[in-house]
């Protein structure tokens, strides 16, 4: 999708991956491998089952070599489960209320004036071709975007591969590293909601590539609409593109579903011509506002219930 230098969630002064705010090492093995989810309750009533999945609308393998289910009852803190790149650590924290289910989510802090939360990462410690993700989130009721039209705040970091071209407006070489990132939107909404959704991606063939799911664009399957203080359930799959003799083909997937019903659907792109140093590194719950502008008030976003398939798809009973 061409796009107007208005219009541009530029973060070229952030560099992701270079360094952390945490350890390197992660507790993975204390990581919850259970069947299942529970609870219905959302922030203001019931939220919709699931009618669909990457396992059966998308592509790639229905046996993924793993299943992770983050439960953030069983951590203590949010460091536990993910590392900080970007921000300040001390602006994501686990709460008690609002739950999805359980006793504790993840809030998620964004100050008046500031672009930062915090942005964190899942780490896959061989990194992985394909990733199909599940997780929870629901905007504060009071979340409010004016002050810029368009206005666009990061969520979610569906995968990364770490390094120089993922972030701050560098272009991937297929060397250098890519991402796919979820964001919330005015574009063609009203600064108080209902919000559009953007799937922004560094890729080999246009670095800041924005594809905004509103209806009548290329890739969007149908326009999703955000309401504050409504849990929703998102789930994504990427999978990384093919590589013939040293060439990346165009061919690498990334897919959205919505309360489990699909909303994007793109299999057209070049993330990475290094099959071996430059696929799926991370994932994880983010917060950024802006690039060139900042929150116009204090905003809060909630995530529960956080699981990932590992190279596949989630299957039945997963």
């Amino acid at each position: 999708m061409t796009d107007t230098h208005a219009e541009r969630t530029t973060d070229e002064s952030t560099n992701e991956g270079t360094t952390r705010t945490t350890a390197d090492e992660l507790s993975r093995r204390r990581t919850l491998r259970l069947g299942g989810v529970a609870g219905v309750t959302g922030l203001l009533g019931v939220v919709d089952s699931r009618t669909g999945s990457a396992s059966e609308s998308g592509g790639g393998c229905n046996r993924p070599t793993d299943v992770v289910h983050l439960n953030y009852d069983e951590y203590d803190d949010w460091e536990d489960v993910y590392w900080a790149s970007n921000g300040d650590p001390d602006n994501a924290t686990l709460v008690s209320s609002p739950t999805y289910a359980g006793d504790t989510a993840l809030q998620m802090q964004i100050d008046e004036g500031e672009h930062w939360g915090v942005s964190t990462h899942y780490e896959f410690d061989d990194g992985l071709f394909e990733l199909n993700g599940r997780v929870r989130f629901a905007l504060d009721t009071d979340w409010d975007m004016s002050g810029r039209q368009p206005a666009n705040c990061r969520l979610w970091n569906c995968a990364m591969a770490l390094g120089e071209g993922s972030a701050g407006g560098d272009r991937p070489d297929g060397t250098n590293g890519w991402s796919n990132r979820l964001y919330v939107s005015t574009k063609d909404a009203d600064p108080d909601g209902p919000y559009n959704l953007l799937s922004f991606t560094y890729h080999m063939d246009q670095e800041q590539d924005h594809d905004y799911l509103i209806e009548g664009e290329e890739y969007t399957v149908q326009e999703p609409e955000i309401v504050p203080g409504r849990w929703y359930e998102f789930e994504y799959y990427v999978c990384v593109n093919t590589v013939s003799n040293g060439v990346a083909n165009d061919d690498g997937i990334v897919q959205y579903w919505l309360d489990g019903d699909q909303i994007y659907d793109r299999r057209d792109l070049r993330f990475t011509a290094d099959l071996e140093d430059n696929i799926i590194e991370t994932s994880g719950p983010v917060g950024h506002y802006g690039g060139r502008y900042v929150a116009p008030r204090n905003l809060y976003t909630y995530y529960d219930q956080h699981s990932m398939a590992l190279d596949g798809t989630f299957g039945r009973g997963c």
